[in-house]
């Protein structure tokens, strides 16, 4: 059942102040209740980036949750994979068959996107991203206020920012980005020769198509 984004884009960070996204953890509570109603024989966990993101989620779903006493079988229930709500740093070995991540950071009600992403900003930052988006056994949902387009990699060297972007934007649109056109040299005779009967043939033909350390030798463009 894959992966799906929420893109909240009436949903401002609160960065100068609470440093949290209230609208956006409403929004997640109400998919907790979702889910509570229409899937209780799915186990179902909650991650936020940061521990105040937390506690706004965990108060919003507190409200909910006495408005809708029906579901309250959902997050009584014991057994081995029981409902939670945990931060980054607390999220480790668990695993519910779905996982819905609230990014939490984001945009401002001015639509500045300051490129701090709590933990994921510091050392080994994309080891804690690839953690959290391992959880999920069925189906990751993701809440943000902005996409992987929005972060400038020029801005920021973290390299968990990095891998965010490549994760939203895949979360996104079902793709890894388009690769880049690195113009390199043909690495063997072999590669010159296929690419020029191709070229004969009348294809448009690219070389060495990749990103970071990882290349195609050669690809032909779909017209």
């Amino acid at each position: 059942m894959g992966l799906k984004f929420n893109l909240l884009t009436n949903a401002p960070y609160e960065r100068g102040t609470s440093r949290t996204n209230p609208t956006e953890a409403k929004a997640v509570a109400e998919a907790v209740i979702r889910h509570a109603r229409s899937h209780p024989e799915q186990s179902l966990g909650v991650a936020t980036f940061s521990v105040s993101q937390r506690q706004t989620v965990l108060k919003e779903l507190e409200l909910l949750r006495r408005a809708n006493p029906d579901t309250e079988e959902f997050f009584a229930a014991g057994g081995p994979e029981p409902f939670f709500v945990k931060n980054l740093e607390n999220i480790q070995g668990d695993e519910r068959d779905v996982i819905f991540i609230s990014v939490g950071y984001g945009k401002t009600a001015e639509g500045y996107l300051a490129h701090a992403f709590g933990p994921l900003s510091g050392e080994g930052g994309e080891r804690r991203l690839n953690v959290l988006i391992s959880r999920a056994k069925m189906r990751c949902e993701v809440f943000a206020n902005f996409t992987g387009a929005d972060i400038d990699l020029e801005r920021t060297r973290a390299r968990g920012v990095a891998a965010l972007k490549l994760f939203l934007t895949f979360a996104e649109t079902g793709h890894f980005g388009l690769g880049e056109v690195s113009g390199e040299d043909f690495d063997s005779e072999f590669e010159i020769d296929v690419c020029e009967r191709l070229q004969a043939l009348g294809y448009d033909v690219k070389r060495q198509i990749g990103a970071s350390g990882f290349r195609v030798d050669l690809a032909i463009a779909d017209p």
